[in-house]
């Protein structure tokens, strides 16, 4: 069985403006989600949907070897 985790980031949040991007110690939000979710053994992949470039370039760079 396969199965995916999705971690939706968007940047339009109103209450408090690219949460999911903002330094939080010596990382940020999404990250720590995506650190976390890698150590769950049963996952098969892990899916970023979001509509931030910045995001975008983080998974690229750091979780997909480019």
């Amino acid at each position: 069985m396969k199965i995916t985790a999705v971690i939706p980031i968007r940047t339009g949040s109103q209450r408090v403006k690219d949460k999911n991007l903002r330094p939080f110690g010596d990382t940020n939000l999404m990250e720590l989600k995506i650190k976390t979710l890698l150590q769950v053994p049963e996952l098969t992949s892990i899916v970023v949907n979001t509509n931030s470039e910045e995001a975008i370039d983080i998974v690229n760079k750091r979780y997909r070897g480019g």
